[in-house]
């Protein structure tokens, strides 16, 4: 049965799903990854909401960003960080080493290939109505790598 879904089986004949097909990414070197690894990782962390991995093509891996508003909002009042709306949170020094931080340690579960090399926040809240997410809440891969665009591209300069 071809369902697009991509999984391992373990060895006590389970099988789990890891990822869609059409979703996987072919690095520059020919590699193919499963995003979806990488980001189920980092989403797993109370800062960070979603994430889209980027590297289709491209020498290494990226990814863009969405912050959990409230949690990363409590980190700023604890550590005093100064910000007056979602945007100069997201522009805030210190929340962007906590966001590396992060990536940092989640890239420790992965092979080098498979790493994050570099990230960047989307400084705008993204509701239901938007159409970067799918009705679960989701970021849509392909719209959001378009309206990104060159925001992912100053991640490979």
């Amino acid at each position: 049965m071809r369902t697009g879904d991509v999984g391992e089986i373990d060895e006590n004949g389970f099988l789990t799903i890891t990822g869609r097909l059409k979703d996987i990414i072919i690095t520059a070197g020919g590699k193919n990854i499963t995003p979806s690894q990488m980001e189920n990782k980092l989403k797993s962390f109370v800062h960070i909401s979603d994430v889209v991995v980027i590297g289709d093509k491209r020498k290494y891996l990226t990814c863009l960003v969405m912050i959990d508003q409230e949690n990363v909002e409590k980190y700023a009042q604890d550590t005093r960080v100064p910000f007056s709306d979602f945007a100069s949170l997201c522009a805030a020094p210190e929340v962007q080493e906590l966001i590396g931080s992060i990536i940092k340690e989640a890239n420790q579960d992965f092979a080098r290939v498979e790493q994050v090399k570099d990230f960047r926040l989307i400084d705008i809240i993204l509701t239901a109505e938007d159409d970067e997410l799918t009705a679960t809440m989701k970021l849509k891969r392909g719209f959001v790598e378009k309206r990104y665009k060159p925001l992912i591209d100053q991640m490979y300069k």
